[in-house]
């Protein structure tokens, strides 16, 4: 069983009961998800995730969905552990730039302020080379509204792909790609570190 550090996206927040959470427990891992409290900039993530990865147990796996998914990766070989990233928005200064103003959370009844220079704060973060001796795992879906998946592709130099034909920006359909999830643990869990 690995501990893994669940980051959420843009817009929302910790949902222990979300179909992605599910399926991590189903396949027999233990969660813990981040909360960055609604702040969404890089120094809200770094914060939050930071202190999440010194906790006691340690995470040994990082998995996040969007802007999760590419924080995933940026801490993942930052700190050396594997991740996983579903459906990640590996450019958020482009795809954050089209939300501007006052924007409403997915996960709670709240609101928060996005500006143009918000989202260009993530070009520094976005430069930073990714170390392709650290497993990670990409699973993009074709139909994504949100992040457009062939960019995606180009961008997971490095990393396992799992490009599936339908799944939406949600990837709710957990069943489609359970299986490579629990492979790809099954082996970086057996990785000495």
């Amino acid at each position: 069983m690995a501990l893994i550090l669940y980051l959420h996206g843009f817009a929302s927040g910790p949902k222990p009961k979300s179909p992605k959470i599910d399926l991590l427990h189903a396949i027999g891992h233990e969660v813990r998800c981040l909360a960055t409290q609604g702040g969404y900039r890089p120094e809200d993530y770094l914060h939050a995730a930071e202190a999440a990865l010194s906790m006691s147990p340690a995470p040994q796996l990082l998995v996040g969905s969007s802007l999760g998914g590419f924080w995933a990766r940026y801490l993942g070989a930052r700190h050396g552990h594997s991740w996983i990233g579903l459906n990640p928005a590996l450019r958020p200064s482009a795809t954050l730039a089209r939300y501007q103003g006052r924007l409403q959370r997915f996960d709670v009844e709240a609101s928060f302020d996005w500006a143009l220079e918000d989202a260009l704060a993530y070009r520094a973060y976005e430069e930073e080379p990714v170390d392709p001796s650290v497993p990670g795992l990409i699973v993009v879906a074709q139909d994504d509204e949100v992040v457009d998946a062939q960019e995606t592709q180009a961008l997971a130099v490095g990393s396992e792909r799992l490009v599936l034909p339908r799944g939406g920006h949600e990837l709710a359909n957990t069943e489609d790609y359970a299986e490579t999830l629990a492979d790809f643990i099954a082996r970086v869990s057996e990785r000495p570190d």
